[in-house]
């Protein structure tokens, strides 16, 4: 068992409540992860796979007489998520409760406790987009989040923009083209609708002025802005503190099995007394995992 915290830790409180602290808490952002991931109940077992179909071509002509021509559906690829539990915990000695206001030191590393949890939700979602260009971390389909060629039955497509470039007028716009350009598991083009980009905080001042300027942005013209006046990227701009590059962004579509938080079992807070030393401990768990099944859900570039 890990050290518990001490009443000599905390000389400073261990009085007669007469001293105020600052307890290191702080107001944290709304969850972040929440506005690219959306969260979904997990199934009673120890993984949840998610079978990616392909379907038909396109409808042939057929001449008077001929019979109808036949085609096999199948199974693409499996992604698979496999829950995982993370979890914290603090103890506090019996001395520390019988001669300190234990109660307070409680609760203060009680909110400590839960912004860790937060903060291992915030860093796991953004992973899954600091990680996507990179191949050691494949998704269901055998390679990364964003690359230039996902495997279909017929070839491959890309969600990748061809020429790495930095958010700019130019740059958005023929990312905005190549998602309408999206095809599915055959090769069919599909409606995919771009809902919102997804950069870093040192992108976020670009994206608003792309994203509320009424005429194009970056020269002096007097064109409109048509992703304004189309009205593409309606959910605006979502920002995610935690990802590691600043120069990377993403645009995220509508793709329905696109990123998620499938949560096997919710934030559990448990307490109990340590029967050799009379200690009190503190523990809160969750198991959950997070991961995308469609990469269709997002086109990126690395930035510059």
């Amino acid at each position: 068992m890990a050290a518990p915290m001490r009443s000599t830790d905390f000389r400073s409180i261990v009085e007669p409540i007469l001293n105020e602290c600052f307890d290191g808490v702080y107001d944290q952002r709304a969850d972040e992860w929440s506005r690219v991931f959306r969260e979904e109940d997990g199934i009673p077992r120890n993984y949840h796979e998610e079978p990616v179909l392909y379907g038909f071509g396109a409808a042939p002509q057929l001449p008077d007489g001929t019979p109808v021509t036949y085609q096999q559906g199948g199974v693409l690829f499996l992604k698979r998520y496999v829950y995982k539990v993370y979890g914290l915990a603090f103890a506090l000695t019996k001395v520390l409760v019988e001669d300190g206001d234990h109660i307070r030191i409680g609760q203060v590393y009680a909110r400590h406790l839960a912004q860790s949890l937060v903060e291992t939700k915030e860093l796991l979602a953004a992973n899954v987009l600091s990680t996507a260009f990179n191949s050691a971390y494949p998704g269901g389909d055998g390679v990364s989040l964003i690359n230039t060629a996902h495997p279909i039955v017929n070839g491959t497509f890309s969600n990748q923009l061809a020429t790495a470039a930095v958010l700019s007028q130019t740059s958005l716009e023929q990312m905005l083209i190549q998602v309408r350009q999206a095809v599915d598991n055959n090769g069919k083009k599909i409606r995919l609708v771009p809902r919102q980009l997804v950069v870093a905080p040192g992108n976020i001042f670009q994206a608003e002025v792309l994203l509320k300027s009424v005429l194009r942005t970056g020269n002096a013209n007097n064109d409109i802005n048509p992703v304004k006046s189309i009205g593409l990227l309606d959910e605006g701009a979502a920002v995610l503190s935690r990802l590691t590059s600043s120069t990377a962004w993403w645009v995220q579509t509508d793709a329905p099995e696109g990123f998620k938080l499938l949560m096997r079992r919710r934030l559990e807070k448990t307490m109990e007394g340590d029967f050799e030393t009379d200690s009190m401990r503190y523990k809160a768990t969750e198991r959950y995992d997070v991961g995308y099944t469609d990469p269709r859900c997002a086109y990126g570039t690395p930035g510059i």
